[in-house]
């Protein structure tokens, strides 16, 4: 027996199936306890500065200010104590009078209504960049591909490779960031990390797989000495761009040391937000706490070391 019904029903039946998909959710009910944020990032060349804030939840608005400006924040070194720190108005930081020097342990604890924070760390030695060498070639680039009416031509490209060389402290493991700018600071064109071991032994153990399709990213890139301890060393990476004129391409190689929190830190934010990044690392940990990382105990945040070494060079030198 055939049953037929009339569109009718069809409409009806349609808009039941359509209602039954919907409900009301109230997110408020999942909303967690606020967690306390520490970060600071230690550096010779400032003072100590931290900032306290507690984390939001996902519905709140982006602009909501997480500032906590009546916590108290103690800073001490080796050990002793030193100081409270001041709540700067102008910087949102907590601040204080005191350089860290290389190899001293700095800890700092925050209370504030919100419960207690506490994290610690020590400034690495810096390591100077002894040598930075160019080599390049210029190629008609397929991507730059136009049509004239004597036919098809090709825009040039430039692949500039660099070879910078330094020496690494045989006395314990160390960290590192290498990061490539142009003359203004703002991070150089495409770089390409895959032409170096050391970057594709740390891609392997992030991905579980290593490939042979290059390791992009503008920003800098994380490694460890664990392919090199104690020796010198040269590293190889490679620079990839259109080559729109002859002017002057004025670079700045920076060779970062740092702590091991940070350079965990940096590792997961790197390899999975690379955009969220720009700017001096040394004010890179006060932001947004890191879902990858966290040596901050009672909260989440980030108390790290960092040194920096720079080697200046210009690409016009070898792009003829």
């Amino acid at each position: 027996m055939n049953i037929h019904f009339h569109p009718c029903i069809w409409a009806v039946l349609a808009g039941f199936s359509l209602t039954a998909c919907y409900k009301d959710i109230d997110l408020e009910k999942y909303r967690p306890e606020p967690t306390l944020v520490l970060n600071s990032i230690l550096s010779p060349d400032t003072v100590v500065r931290v900032q306290i804030a507690r984390t939001v939840f996902f519905t709140d608005h982006r602009e909501t200010d997480t500032n906590i400006a009546d916590a108290e924040v103690r800073m001490s070194v080796n050990g002793r104590f030193v100081e409270t720190l001041r709540y700067d108005e102008t910087s949102r930081m907590y601040l204080s009078d005191y350089r860290p020097l290389v190899g001293e342990l700095i800890s700092l604890e925050a209370d504030s209504p919100l419960g207690h924070v506490s994290g610690q760390g020590i400034i690495p030695e810096a390591v100077s960049i002894e040598s930075v060498r160019l080599t390049a070639r210029t190629f008609d680039d397929p991507d730059q591909m136009y049509w004239t009416p004597d036919g098809v031509t090709y825009g040039k490209s430039y692949e500039v490779t660099y070879y910078i060389t330094f020496t690494d402290p045989s006395e314990e493991r160390n960290f590192y960031f290498i990061r490539i700018e142009s003359g203004d600071g703002i991070a150089a064109e495409t770089i390409d990390y895959s032409y170096d071991d050391v970057f594709l032994t740390q891609q392997g153990v992030i991905d579980g797989v290593t490939t042979d399709t290059g390791i992009y990213g503008n920003e800098g890139r994380t490694f460890t000495d664990d392919l090199f301890n104690g020796n010198r060393y040269t590293l190889k990476i490679v620079e990839k761009s259109p080559l729109y004129t002859d002017d002057s391409r004025p670079r700045k190689v920076i060779l970062y040391s740092l702590s091991e929190a940070y350079y965990h830190y940096l590792t997961g934010i790197f390899n999975t937000d690379e955009e969220s990044v720009n700017g001096n690392l040394v004010d890179f940990g006060l932001m947004e706490p890191s879902p990858h990382y966290s040596n901050i105990t009672g909260g989440t945040g980030i108390v790290g070391g960092v040194q920096s070494q720079s080697f200046r060079v210009d690409l016009k030198s070898v792009l003829k």
